[in-house]
């Protein structure tokens, strides 16, 4: 004790009485000192051995803030602080440690100013490295460094209603929320700023005023870092670039051309792989509804109830239809919440199908009733434009376009209208032959219907939907009227023409039988390998604004926390959508996620 640095200042008597008191404590590898979220009641010094000192972050997996060796002293926070613990602290291999008590350590600061002076400014500089590591902006910096930066950030008091940055108003300094609630208020809307939100980026990196004012809604605090200092963040590391570059596109799009600093040529970076892998809910669905489908076909058959067979229809119904969205959903990376798709999916069942319905009757009203044969062109034609026209636009009515920012956006929803659309359509066929034929003929057109769901109006307003969105994007964008540009809208102007044309060949009547399956196999064909290409370029842009929003970083844990929680998504609080576990903040909106 007399040789350690911490303690120089403390008279001599005293440190001799204390020595009698303190006591030493051996930990074995593995074995928590300290737990995070515990009242502390002591602090620790290091004799021999290291420790590991870890904390959970704001989506509950644990990160490395420090590995710390001999003479090292943890746990002095909760004290200093009368706080609950802040980190977890792990012995790496045996270690040895002198306890000190609340009594004995506060008797030391009123002891020795240097002490206590000694104490507060290694608490502020690990407080602040710990709130800048759990605002994972900057996780890809080295912990090393990251604490230099942490000497060099401040931290700022706000009081409720004070304002921050005005809009119309320069600044030369970045802000990140680590306590409290602050709001964004622009033009058009309101968003709220919590903990791990950050601000001022834009104004940083354009020179331009703010768009935006910002507020405190509560009592605050905020870490502040210099401007030359966020910008040698951003020259320095490629990632932390990225993710902000990013952040100006999701958020002023119209401010990337007037970025006034050239951080160099960007070098591609290795991103998870394990993004790269679907979910597998569908099989769940596939099963569940599968099973029963089968079960309650047989009890149908057997018993001939007209109520069961109600059930029957509407199970039946939806088995392929609900299994195909899901498997859509599944390779979506970047998604929304199950109630937004099911609203569409009931949206279209409930507008699309009887809207079409009457489209057909008012537009084929004045055809000679002779003519209306499915094995001429034209017919086909009518109601393969009104049907798929009348899925698209509730789709698009029950959708906000701004919501749609990916291409996977457009295809899940486009797959869940036109899925609404073929489950009422194969229950009214299936109640049809259910009239004619009793149960055995429902059960048939059922069973052929819920097989043949994934080559039809699924498929078919999947992809005029990525048309759509592919024709929208061009035109929002500045470059609308380039060669690029044209190529896009183009290209949606041909991916709507092609569903029509399958479509319209589905439900053509061919006069050989064969000639029909024929046809059907090579409209199957044709829709899978449209989806398989529109899904894999959808796949790889969530991919890529991902890793750009969330730079992999593999925590060098050697006993992670068996606390951790690493199953499930995460709720963005700012659009209301879904990211990955692996995510920390969303590619959609910019905002920091959070576990509740």
């Amino acid at each position: 004790m007399h040789d350690h640095p911490l303690l120089r200042g403390i008279p001599e008597d005293e440190l001799r009485i204390a020595a009698s008191s303190i006591r030493s404590i051996d930990f074995i590898d593995g074995q928590s000192l300290l737990v995070e979220g515990e009242i502390g009641t002591e602090c620790y010094f290091i004799r021999t051995g290291n420790v590991q000192v870890s904390s959970r972050n704001l989506v509950g997996n644990s990160m490395l803030l420090a590995e710390l060796g001999p003479g090292a002293l943890v746990g002095e926070i909760g004290l200093l602080q009368n706080e609950r613990r802040t980190a977890r602290v792990t012995a790496i291999g045996d270690v040895s440690a002198l306890c000190l008590d609340r009594q004995l350590f506060e008797s030391f600061a009123e002891s020795s100013p240097l002490f206590h002076e000694s104490m507060l400014q290694t608490v502020r500089i690990r407080m602040i490295h710990r709130k800048l590591r759990n605002a994972t902006i900057w996780s890809v910096i080295p912990d090393s460094e990251l604490r230099g930066l942490a000497e060099v950030t401040s931290v700022r008091k706000v009081a409720k209603g004070e304002i921050i940055v005005a809009a119309g108003a320069l600044a030369d300094q970045f802000y990140m929320v680590s306590k409290g609630r602050l709001e964004a208020c622009g033009r058009r809307k309101k968003t709220a700023l919590l903990e791990g939100d950050f601000f001022g980026e834009a104004v940083l990196l354009t020179d331009t005023p703010s768009e935006v004012t910002i507020t405190a809604t509560e009592d605050s605090e905020l870490l502040v870092m210099g401007k030359s200092e966020f910008l040698f963040v951003l020259r320095y590391y490629v990632p932390i670039q990225k993710q902000f570059m990013e952040i100006l596109r999701i958020r002023t799009p119209h401010l990337i051309s007037k970025v006034k600093y050239d951080f160099g040529a960007p070098v591609s970076e290795v991103r998870n792989s394990s993004l790269a892998k679907a979910r597998e809910h569908w099989i769940d669905v596939l099963l569940w509804l599968g099973g029963g489908f089968i079960a309650l076909s047989l009890l149908a058959l057997f018993l001939n109830n007209s109520w069961l067979n109600i059930v029957v229809l509407i199970v039946g119904g939806l088995v392929g239809p609900a299994t195909f969205v899901t498997y859509i959903r599944d390779h979506q990376l970047l998604g929304f919440r199950q109630s937004r798709l099911s609203l569409i999916f009931a949206g279209s069942a409930i507008f699309a199908a009887p809207v079409a319905w009457l489209l057909e009757r008012m537009w084929l009203i004045g055809i000679d009733s002779s003519s209306l044969d499915f094995a001429q062109f034209r017919l086909p034609l009518y109601v393969s434009l009104i049907e798929e026209s009348v899925k698209l636009l509730v789709g698009i009515a029950l959708v906000r376009t701004k919501k749609v920012q990916f291409l996977m956006d457009a295809v899940v929803f486009g797959a869940a209208a036109g899925m609404g659309f073929a489950a009422v359509e194969s229950m009214i066929y299936g109640w049809s032959h259910m009239e004619e034929a009793s149960s055995v003929g429902m059960l048939s057109v059922l069973w052929i219907r819920a097989l043949l769901s994934p080559f039809g109006h699924g498929a078919w307003t999947a992809i005029a939907a990525a048309g759509f969105w592919i024709g929208v994007a061009s035109k929002q964008s500045k470059a609308f009227g380039n060669a690029r540009a044209v190529y896009k809208v183009g290209s949606a102007i041909l991916l709507f023409l092609i569903v029509i044309g399958l479509h319209t060949l589905w439900d053509f009547h061919f006069a050989n039988g064969w000639a029909k399956v024929g046809m059907m196999v090579v409209i199957g064909c044709i829709d899978i390998i449209l989806l398989y290409v529109l899904i894999r370029i959808g796949r790889r842009e969530e991919i890529q604004t991902f890793s750009n929003m969330n730079p992999y970083v593999q925590e060098q844990l050697r006993h992670p926390d068996p606390e951790d929680t690493t199953t499930g998504e995460l709720h963005c609080s700012g659009c209301g959508t879904l990211s990955p576990r692996s995510s920390r903040y969303c590619a959609r909106c910019g905002h920091a996620l959070r576990i509740k």
